[in-house]
């Protein structure tokens, strides 16, 4: 995903510097007109998708966080839905993914991103989510843990 991801930059005219020595490791990534930096630090290809994939969105709509610091939310909640998604959760778990970590690798995310998606969606959709996917209808509990089952079976 990261390739894909650094190809749609390039496709956008953007530049992405994958190796950008901020002085704090707190920025992780920046974006600044048409240039995305990604901190030299960031240790895995899951990291660096997640942080350019909300990079991307600030680049295309959700704009300058000093601006409107609104964006910055707005901007992870795209990410949440375009590396995520509830689809993508019910794809994941029909491909065997059952603890978290194991969605987090299949999904090529890190795990604290994962965490993070989960609560924005729980916070969305409350605590149940009916999703249609491949002509088959589930159901995604969000709590107490994740949990995804066909519609009619009992989620519990």
């Amino acid at each position: 995903m990261y390739e894909a991801l650094l190809e749609e930059a390039r496709q956008k005219g953007l530049t992405v510097i994958e190796k950008y020595p901020f002085l704090s490791p707190r920025i992780r990534g920046l974006c600044c007109d048409d240039t995305i930096a990604l901190n030299a630090q960031i240790d895995t290809d899951a990291e660096r998708t997640v942080i350019l994939c909300e990079e991307l969105a600030h680049a295309a709509q959700y704009g300058n966080v000093l601006h409107d610091p609104r964006m910055e939310k707005k901007a992870r909640q795209a990410s949440f839905d375009r590396l995520i998604s509830p689809e993508g959760l019910v794809c994941a778990y029909l491909n065997g993914c059952r603890e978290a970590w194991e969605f987090a690798e299949h999904l090529g995310i890190t795990e604290d991103f994962l965490s993070e998606a989960m609560a924005n969606y729980r916070a969305r959709f409350g605590t149940l989510k009916k999703v249609k996917f491949e002509g088959t209808e589930y159901a995604i509990s969000f709590e107490p843990t994740l949990c995804i089952k066909k519609w009619k079976e009992q989620i519990a």
